[in-house]
């Protein structure tokens, strides 16, 4: 299977404009529907805004995202996925999502082998997390989330190749992260969702599973939902977990 990386022309993109400085808005993109084995999909926050959270999803079966990474000056977010296993020979498409308001923010970086850990700088809080896996057979995202304390952000891989972890930091009214609850699914794929309350904005999106592929991390509504893929190959019944985690603010 070929792993070679195109970045795709898109079929849609979002825009928005910020109407206040406290304002999140959101903006998204998706790939042409395509059987490339590889593809990549990038949208850009309107001007005067800059990515606080981010999100990507795939469709189509044995596909999974393997880079949500948002650009040095947070003006974008690229979103990269791959077949895997015995891939596909369906079309499919990769999805991103930023979500963007006005302000100052810090992006922060770590590396790691199967895990890493972004910490936030000072007072700064952790509004979203990203993360990317090196090399095409460096396994698959069982973890991008919030620390609970949102003081940085966790990503986590399946495989032994180095994976690089990005928060996304700065300070927001009321910030809080809601969710960590874990369910048990028994079916080959299952999606949670977790929402914001009251009046909350949502900000970013995280989630973790546990003996399972992340396929989607997205905001969603009035909160975020995380999508896993069982891992057993044959798809037969296996037990495994998912957690969503939303990052709100007032």
């Amino acid at each position: 299977m070929s792993t070679a990386l195109l970045v795709l022309s898109l079929t849609s993109q979002g825009t928005a404009n910020a109407a206040a400085d406290d304002d999140v808005v959101q903006v998204d993109a998706t790939s042409a529907s395509t059987s490339v084995s590889a593809k990549a999909v990038t949208v850009n926050c309107p001007s005067g805004t800059k990515v606080v959270g981010t999100g990507g999803s795939v469709t189509g079966e044995r596909t999974t995202i393997t880079r949500v990474r948002p650009s040095g000056d947070l003006s974008s977010v690229e979103v990269a996925a791959v077949e895997h296993g015995a891939g596909t020979v369906l079309p499919w498409t990769v999805s991103v999502w930023a979500r963007c308001a006005a302000g100052e923010f810090t992006l922060v970086a770590k590396s790691g082998t199967r895990n890493a850990e972004a910490t936030c700088p000072d007072t700064q809080k952790s509004l979203g997390v990203a993360g990317e896996i090196a090399g095409a057979d460096g396994g698959h995202f069982t973890r991008m989330s919030p620390k609970t304390n949102l003081k940085g952000g966790v990503v986590e891989t399946s495989g032994n190749a180095d994976v690089t972890a990005y928060a996304i930091c700065g300070t927001r009214p009321g910030l809080v992260v809601r969710g960590g609850t874990t369910s048990i699914m028994m079916t080959k794929t299952g999606t949670k969702a977790v929402a914001c309350q009251g009046g909350e904005q949502v900000v970013s999106a995280g989630g973790a599973v546990g003996g399972a592929i992340i396929d989607d991390v997205q905001p969603v509504g009035a909160g975020a939902s995380v999508t896993g893929e069982a891992t057993d190959a044959q798809g037969q019944a296996i037990r495994w977990s998912i957690t969503p985690y939303v990052v709100c603010s007032q």
